[in-house]
């Protein structure tokens, strides 16, 4: 019986050994191609990182996914690697390098967060608000929701720039302190709780957004954020739709943001506004930022569907000759100048200005300031002339089209001029589709959203512009 239980134990020792000696099939498993937390990573992306950030200006940029540098309550998605570059780019070209150029090398990389963190998904608060991104101590950018960027979308570059701007307006605030007055300027109707603010009471209210109504602090970055990536004419829009204690909380805010700039950072604020502008007008084209957009919008109730108003031209103005004026407008507006001191000669009528005045989404009138040299008492009148017009604000096409004179004072000044107006200007203005545009191109920084005007379709070389008002 012995003999038997050990030669039962030594065979079945020998069928555990042969097959634990057994060699398998070496599993074709590559962990460094789908592990992203992989350390030792050099790919092209790694790359272009290095040398785009880390070597120009000490900007470690992290997106392989890393637990400890986002909230332990925070559920978060790693960024998609085909999202990184393209995110990167976005920060580069609209963020990094206008600042290099207005504010200089050194100031950006002394003052750039030297830490860029990428996360795929957003990070939500408790009720339920996304957070686009987080600046911290100075050094550190966190960018969220990542996955969804679309390279190829205007808006999505368009609000991914407005957000790095808005926190690195908190890098700044960290380093260099944001100004006293500016947080006393609404300070009493500050709400944490700013997801119940509507629009339109922060309008009411002096805040570019509701969200800047949480916080002097938040309230200084969006307000800095809008004014550079949304522009000048849709803060200016914001503030005429806003009434006047809302309005006067606006322009009292953007004046400390300029000052803050201007003075406690040394930076021309307003020739890194129009740096800006050229990118998000040229480059991402993005429409609500044209001037066809704010050209025939509706008068809604909220101040971003306000529309232009007027336009006005005088090419007696020194800022013609600064800037030019199309040889065909200026013979149209010439000619009708000189019959117009001829109708009737004895009060040698002059052409003070031209106005373009919108007067709803479809109709316009063309209003012709005008006193008499002799003969007659210094009082300007006015003459106006009656349009409709349709527009496009997509892609900024308009078409003029003459229609029968209105009733009123007005209209019926216009009548001893209406064969000038009809020899000159009228044909001008109608049978072909313009453009419009911010017009000149050339235009100072002092000028800058001061002038906007309209093309002819097709030939550039043909145009009109003059100081617009809301």
């Amino acid at each position: 019986m012995k003999n038997n239980l050990i030669k039962t134990f030594l065979a079945l020792f020998l069928v555990i050994m042969m097959f634990s000696c057994k060699k398998e099939a070496p599993l074709n498993a590559e962990n460094s191609t789908i592990n992203l937390d992989n350390p030792v990573a050099n790919t092209e992306l790694d790359q272009w990182l290095r040398t785009t950030f880390l070597d120009e200006y000490n900007i470690d940029v992290v997106y392989r996914y890393n637990r400890f540098l986002h909230g332990n309550d925070k559920d978060i998605a790693a960024v998609n690697v085909d999202k990184v570059r393209p995110q990167m780019e976005n920060i580069l070209q609209g963020f990094i390098l206008p600042y290099r150029k207005i504010a200089g090398p050194t100031f950006i990389k002394r003052l750039v967060p030297k830490q860029f963190v990428l996360y795929g998904s957003p990070s939500y608060n408790t009720d339920g608000s996304a957070i686009a991104a987080t600046a911290s101590a100075g050094r550190n950018i966190t960018m969220y929701n990542v996955n969804n960027f679309d390279v190829n979308s205007a808006a999505a570059n368009f609000d991914k720039l407005r957000t790095i701007h808005h926190e690195f307006t908190h890098t700044l605030n960290q380093i260099v302190p944001m100004p006293a007055d500016f947080q006393t300027i609404t300070k009493s109707t500050y709400l944490a709780t700013w997801t119940t603010t509507p629009d339109a009471t922060a309008r009411a209210n002096g805040y570019v957004t509701s969200y800047a109504s949480s916080s002097p602090f938040e309230d200084f970055a969006e307000t800095t954020a809008y004014l550079l990536v949304n522009g000048q004419a849709w803060f200016d829009l914001r503030a005429s739709g806003a009434g006047a204690a809302g309005k006067a909380a606006l322009k009292a805010k953007e004046a400390s943001v300029v000052q803050y700039f201007t003075v406690n950072l040394g930076v021309d604020f307003r020739a890194l506004q129009r740096e800006i502008q050229g990118i998000v007008r040229d480059g991402y084209k993005y429409i609500p930022t044209s001037f066809g957009y704010f050209v025939g919008q509706d008068l809604g109730a909220t101040a971003d569907k306000a529309i232009l108003r007027t336009l006005t031209i005088n090419l007696e103005d020194a800022l013609y000759v600064k800037y030019g004026i199309s040889t065909e407008f200026a013979t149209a507006y010439n000619n009708f100048k000189t019959q117009v001191a001829a109708s009737p000669a004895f009060y040698a009528y002059h052409v003070d200005n031209i106005q373009l005045r919108f007067e709803s989404a479809t109709s316009m009138v063309v209003r012709l300031a005008f006193t008499g040299t002799q003969n007659i008492g210094p009082t300007q009148y006015m003459a106006d002339f009656s349009f409709s017009f349709t527009s496009n604000s997509n892609t900024g096409e308009l078409v003029f089209t003459k229609i029968a004179q209105g009733t009123g004072t007005t209209f019926g000044n216009a009548t001893q001029f209406l064969t000038a107006f009809t020899n000159t200007l009228q044909p001008y203005l109608t049978g072909k589709t313009f453009i419009a545009d911010w017009i000149p191109k050339n235009v100072s920084v002092t000028d800058f959203n001061t002038f906007g005007g309209f093309y002819v379709k097709g030939n550039p070389a043909n145009y009109f512009y003059g100081q617009f008002a809301y």
